[in-house]
C-alpha cells in the first residue's frame, strides 16, 4: 500500500467503532447548539450527513460542521480547506499570478509522481465566459477569486481521491446556480488578492 493510501486508511481507522446510535445522538445534542453554523441548528439528520462526509476527510464532527457546507445534497468546503488537503496528503501545491493580465496558474506536483506537474489556469477570458465578471466578489478581488478556482480545480484534477466527494467551494455551487437561497457557505474571501501571496511559487521553493 503506498503512503498516501496509507493515510486515507488510516483516517477511516481513526472513525471507526463509533455505532449509528451515537453518532445520531451526538448530531442531536449538537442540534440544540447555538455555536453551530445557523444552517445545521435544528437538524440533527443534517449535521448527521456532514459528519459523515468529514469523516474521511480526517475531520471530528464539529470540525466537519464548520468546514462542510451541505448544498443541494452536494459537499462544498472552502478553497482553503482544499488546500489544506492538497498540502496534507503530501502533494506541492503553488500558484503564478499575472495581476496586470489577471490570470492565475495553480500547479500540484504529485507526491508520487514528481516527474509530472499537473497545471490548470483561470484568467479574465476564463471568467467572462463563464459569465462571472459583473458579479461582486470578481469586481472587487478579481485576482483573489481567479486563485481559489484555479486551486479548486487543479485539486479536482490532480489528486480527486483526497478530496473524497468534497470537490466544489460553496460559490462555485452558486455560480452553477445549483444552490438553494437559504444556504450558508463557509467559504472565506474577504482576503485581498495580496493576502494570498503565500500560495506563490517562491514561498514554496
Amino acid at each position: 500500500m503506498g503512503q498516501i493510501s496509507k493515510q486515507v486508511a488510516a483516517r477511516n481507522e481513526n472513525h471507526g467503532g463509533v455505532s449509528f446510535d451515537q453518532m445520531m445522538y451526538q448530531a442531536k445534542v449538537f442540534a440544540t447548539s447555538e455555536i453551530i453554523p445557523q444552517a445545521y441548528r435544528g437538524k440533527p439528520q443534517n449535521i448527521l450527513v456532514a459528519m459523515q462526509f468529514g469523516a474521511p476527510l480526517g475531520l471530528n464532527a464539529v470540525q466537519s460542521l464548520q468546514n462542510i457546507t451541505v448544498i443541494n445534497g452536494t459537499p462544498t468546503a472552502s478553497a482553503s480547506f482544499i488546500t489544506g488537503l492538497v498540502r496534507h496528503a503530501g502533494h506541492r501545491l503553488w500558484t503564478e499570478k499575472d495581476a496586470q493580465n489577471l490570470s492565475v496558474t495553480a500547479h500540484i506536483q504529485r507526491a508520487d509522481d514528481p516527474e509530472h506537474v499537473i497545471s490548470v489556469t483561470r484568467d479574465k477570458q476564463w471568467a467572462q465566459q463563464m459569465g462571472l465578471l459583473n458579479k461582486d466578489n470578481y469586481r472587487k478581488q478579481p485576482l483573489t477569486m481567479l486563485t481559489w478556482r484555479a486551486i479548486t480545480a487543479v485539486a479536482r484534477e490532480a489528486c480527486p481521491e483526497i478530496l473524497f466527494g468534497v470537490q466544489y467551494t460553496p460559490d462555485e455551487m452558486r455560480d452553477m446556480d445549483t444552490a438553494d437561497d437559504d444556504s450558508v457557505s463557509v467559504e472565506d474571501i474577504r482576503e485581498t488578492a495580496d493576502d494570498t501571496e503565500t500560495t506563490d511559487e517562491g514561498e514554496q521553493q
